[in-house]
């Protein structure tokens, strides 16, 4: 029984400790996306969107529903193809900057 308990203890505090590495990205996640919503409409728009899209676990379709266009429109922003018009860009930065927010309020505290 000690035994269980000691795996369990250990099993909590690496939880807890992925819980922060997590926290950590998402708050770096939200400081990028800040940034590039104020930068230049030139700003490497599709890497952002990438990099939100691989750390909050969003595929084509999910990013589809979340900004209302097709998934082919997602995939072209991805691949820095094209991005939508550069007043639109906020607001999509603000909407990862949102899904951040619920992710980080999704995490255990400890």
């Amino acid at each position: 029984m000690t035994d269980e308990l000691i795996a369990g203890d250990a099993f909590d505090k690496e939880v807890a400790e992925f819980d922060r590495s997590r926290h950590q990205v998402f708050e770096h996640l939200a400081l990028l996306l800040k940034q590039a919503s104020a930068a230049p409409a030139e700003a490497d728009f599709g890497r952002v969107v990438a990099q939100a899209q691989k750390i909050l676990s969003k595929s084509d379709l999910e990013l589809s529903q979340l900004f209302k266009v097709s998934r082919p429109t997602i995939n072209r922003w991805v691949r820095g193809v094209t991005a939508p018009h550069p007043m639109l860009k906020r607001a999509v930065f603000e909407t990862f900057i949102a899904e951040v927010r619920t992710a980080l309020k999704g995490l255990r505290t400890n």
